[in-house]
């Protein structure tokens, strides 16, 4: 069973039928096809600026999970209770942002709507809340591979 996770082309609300099919079909890559077309020489400018652009995102909240939120333990209505806040919104802002990304990623790579979903729990909340750095960068690691290869497929469309 082949999926295939179709990153290229947008969403149109245009009515179904035959002639436009093959014009879709054509711009559907598989999630290997989409990583190698990124190194190809054509490719590399977006690759670069995807990566850039979709592995910032879990960097910053995984560096503000386990680098800024320790010192915001107490919440309170004190100036910087409310900072803390703020930084726990940023984080969650951050996981939602990656979330639908990773879910389509690996939606394609299983195949199971049920992994899919437990697949992005795993890697984001392990990013967020481990204890352990370890794991976190694991995760972290992957977040910014996949999120990257996402956006770097999105602008070579």
């Amino acid at each position: 069973m082949t999926t295939i996770l179709n990153l290229l082309t947008p969403p149109t609300n245009q009515p179904k039928g035959t002639a436009g099919n093959s014009a879709k079909k054509s711009k559907r890559l598989t999630t290997v096809q989409q990583v190698i077309q990124m190194f190809k020489s054509g490719g590399r400018i977006a690759a670069f600026l995807g990566l850039l652009t979709g592995g910032c995102i879990p960097a910053f909240t995984f560096c503000i999970a386990h680098r800024v939120l320790p010192f915001y333990r107490e919440l309170s209505s004190t100036f910087f209770g409310m900072l803390g806040v703020i930084m726990w919104a940023v984080v969650l802002g951050g996981q939602a942002c990656s979330a639908p990304k990773v879910y389509k990623w690996f939606l394609a790579a299983y195949g199971s709507k049920v992994e899919a979903v437990g697949a992005v729990m795993c890697l984001e909340l392990v990013m967020t809340f481990a204890p352990d750095i370890r794991l976190s960068a694991v995760a972290l690691a992957v977040l910014v591979f996949v999120n990257g290869v996402y956006c770097a497929g999105s602008l070579q469309a």
